[in-house]
């Protein structure tokens, strides 16, 4: 078997503001390492979980998951920041961690400040996400001890579950969207313009839905879907940063 490093769930306890970071339908905490490592920097406690099923060398791991499973998975996150003393939170994720992150937003806890979501396609769009998980498993499945023989079969089995899992994933992201009225506190909305996984224009409708609160959307012309290790990271960096300082922590 080819040498792989499994990616694991990052937790690192800083100041008295954390930030959870939800990772993307065929990604891991990697996804979102590099903004972590930043946000550390600046001081806060950064919690990016991993989603059931996630980070294996078997993709039907992923599709074996119910997408309500990962929403659990999000508020078992957000409980265990509490658990461990943190009552202040920002809630944000990339692409279907961002739908994720924006559920969080709809529920209206106390002990979230503000959020939101990268590349995320909250209201239904143009998408080639069904391919790029095509890719993700056959690359994945490079690495496993599965003969090509049974590579080849789990393969036409995957293609089959990917599109059912997909249509769940737009049905929960209608349900948020259909919430997105609740939501009351800031709202950071970034985009690649060179996302080729999603419309990028779909962001424009969800900042129009959340009309009744503050929102940021920051537009990244250069980039692509995975807008946290792209070309104009450190600019989306610091844009997070400027959101996640202007928030209302302690009562400020």
């Amino acid at each position: 078997m080819k040498k792989m490093s499994l990616p694991k769930p990052l937790f690192a306890e800083h100041g008295a503001r954390a930030v959870l970071l939800l990772h993307a339908y065929s990604g891991s905490p990697n996804d979102v390492r590099m903004l972590c490592r930043y946000l550390e920097q600046e001081n806060y406690t950064v919690y990016s979980p991993m989603f059931a099923g996630h980070g294996t060398l078997n993709p039907q791991d992923i599709l074996n998951e119910e997408v309500n499973t990962w929403f659990e998975n999000t508020k078992t996150a957000i409980q265990f920041l509490k658990d461990k003393g943190y009552q202040e939170i920002a809630v944000l994720g990339l692409s279907m961690g961002g739908i994720m992150a924006m559920g969080a937003l709809t529920l209206n806890d106390p002990a979230i400040v503000g959020g939101g979501a990268f590349c995320s396609p909250i209201f239904k769009t143009e998408n080639s996400v069904p391919e790029n998980f095509i890719r993700y498993a056959e690359k994945v499945l490079s690495y496993s001890d599965f003969s090509v023989e049974e590579q080849q079969r789990m393969m036409s089995v995957i293609k089959e579950d990917a599109v059912k899992q997909l249509a769940a994933i737009e049905t929960f992201a209608s349900e948020v969207q259909a919430k997105l009225a609740n939501i009351t506190i800031p709202v950071f909305l970034a985009q690649a313009g060179q996302d080729k996984m999603i419309a990028p224009e779909t962001v424009y409708r969800t900042a129009q839905a959340l009309a009744q609160t503050k929102i940021t959307v920051q537009w990244y012309p250069n980039s692509g879907h995975v807008i946290t290790v792209d070309q104009e990271r450190k600019e989306f960096e610091k844009d997070v940063l400027a959101f996640i300082e202007s928030l209302s922590w302690n009562g400020e």
